[in-house]
């Protein structure tokens, strides 16, 4: 009888005092992000002193040297892991109308569009870019031009649906109608795979394309003249990763990308999840260096571009152990948790919301996997993906992709409450030694795209990596 009461009190004695540090740890941890954050300051060098990352480019790599030098200042040492890669760079583009009067328009080429010889012709409007309305509009040797609105009842065409329907009926160059107003030319890939894009594609504003649609459907057809000097070719980048090496090798790998688009900053996409990231390497280098997982840092390169650095770490490491990725992407001060379809992860989940009660989790935990951000990758081999959602002001996503991204839109506040809850996230799971490795391997990964549909969206771009259907 004495012995079993001792074993009870063992055990309550011993998980009162893991409770009790574990609370403690969050308080610094949580503390010190609302009152010391560093990663604010060393975003506003990013923004400041690079502007736009486009991957490869010159700001892109000047940012990477910032990012070290101030992880270094804090006793940080990072590495850069190298890899081949498509490069993009933006040209001197230019598309005018000529007739019915001269007006230059706002557009913005679309990621691995190529540089041709310029085109002048006759503009035509096909819709929603279906092979019907591309047929009607008897496109062959003429500009086209689409819109991005969905269709009712119907799913919208993909960038790489409109461009390959362009080429197949002739268009030489195709325009694509934002669907969001405030002259927003919203900067975009023309595909994820890295793959040149043969035919000039451009995005232009809600307000221009309207404009040419109703010239176009009163039979006034409008004449165009398009420049296009933007490049592909091919070149070197690189990840950037930060190790706390674990009692055991398996690991946790927490991520953003430091990459952007060269319309504005980046400030908010992804200067946010970079800074945040950066963040959290301070707060676990005072307060948790040492856990029973390792936790893995990474700044991915060419997410805009592709999920290109994504992938590439995926590819170096995939003979790691990795028990879970947390991907953070325009992340606002936290809202809840998504368990991205890998339920095993839920009660931690549903632990932290209701324990983590100075934040305002009104979302709780939810459970639906989403594509075309730095997870993909992950989720493609069979690794479960974390995201913790978050709340951002409509100035900071407004300008998603534009020349609006800067720094002066960046909550300091909404950083400092992101690095707090992700690294009490990452720190939870890195000491929990009753977490095993789990990957899918190739049957079951493409189970858990159909269940939740993502094989559509990957197919329908083009990035179903799996021969089998």
């Amino acid at each position: 009888m004495k012995i079993k009461t001792l074993v009870v009190l063992l055990i309550i004695t011993s998980g009162y005092i893991s409770y009790s540090q574990s609370s403690e740890k969050w308080k610094l941890i949580t503390g010190s992000a609302l009152l010391e954050n560093h990663s604010y300051k060393v975003l506003e060098r990013i923004c400041d002193e690079c502007g736009g990352r486009l991957m490869g480019s010159a700001s892109n790599k000047k940012a990477i040297s910032i990012l070290r030098e101030e992880l270094l200042d804090l006793g940080i040492n990072s590495v850069e892991e190298a890899f081949d890669t498509p490069v993009w760079e933006r040209g001197e583009d230019n598309i005018t109308v000529t007739y019915p009067y001269i007006r230059r328009l706002k557009a913005v080429a679309m990621g691995y569009v190529d540089s041709v010889p310029p085109i002048k012709g006759d503009l035509v409007y096909a819709g929603y870019g279906t092979d019907e309305e591309f047929n009607t509009a008897n496109v062959k040797g003429k500009v086209v031009l689409v819109t991005r609105e969905a269709p009712r009842e119907k799913a919208a065409l993909t960038s790489v649906e409109f461009i390959s329907n362009a080429i197949k009926y002739g268009a030489r160059a195709i325009l694509f109608i934002s669907d969001k107003t405030g002259n927003i030319a919203i900067a975009r890939a023309g595909n994820f795979k890295g793959e040149r894009v043969n035919i000039p594609a451009f995005n232009i504003t809600c307000e221009e394309g309207k404009w040419l649609q109703r010239l176009c459907e009163k039979n006034i057809v409008p004449r165009l003249s398009v420049t296009t000097r933007s490049h592909y070719k091919t070149g070197m980048s690189s990840n950037v990763v930060v190790k706390f090496r674990g009692k055991v090798a398996k690991k946790i790998v927490v991520g953003a990308h430091i990459d952007s688009w060269d319309m504005g900053q980046g400030a908010v996409d992804n200067g946010q999840g970079t800074a945040i990231l950066f963040e959290i390497a301070r707060l676990l280098s005072i307060y948790s260096p040492q856990n029973y997982y390792s936790i893995e840092l990474v700044w991915f390169n060419g997410e805009e571009l592709g999920l290109i650095g994504a992938g590439k770490y995926v590819d170096m490491h995939k003979n790691d152990s990795i028990i879970a990725m947390i991907n953070m992407d325009m992340t606002g001060t936290p809202t809840g948790f998504n368990a991205m379809g890998s339920d095993e992860f839920r009660p931690l989940l549903e632990k932290l919301a209701v324990n983590l009660s100075g934040f305002d989790i009104k979302d709780g935990v939810s459970s639906q996997p989403w594509t075309n951000s730095d997870q993909m990758p992950f989720i493609l081999h069979g690794i479960p993906t974390l995201i913790v959602n978050g709340h951002l002001d409509e100035p900071m996503y407004k300008y998603y992709h534009e020349s609006g991204d800067t720094f002066d839109k960046v909550s300091i506040k909404y950083i400092s409450e992101a690095a707090a809850v992700i690294c009490i996230l990452a720190v939870e799971l890195a000491n929990d030694p009753a977490i095993q490795y789990r990957k899918l391997n190739e049957d079951q990964t493409i189970e858990f795209l159909k269940k939740y549909k993502l094989d559509e969206t990957l197919k329908k771009q083009g990035e179903w990596p799996f021969k089998k259907e």
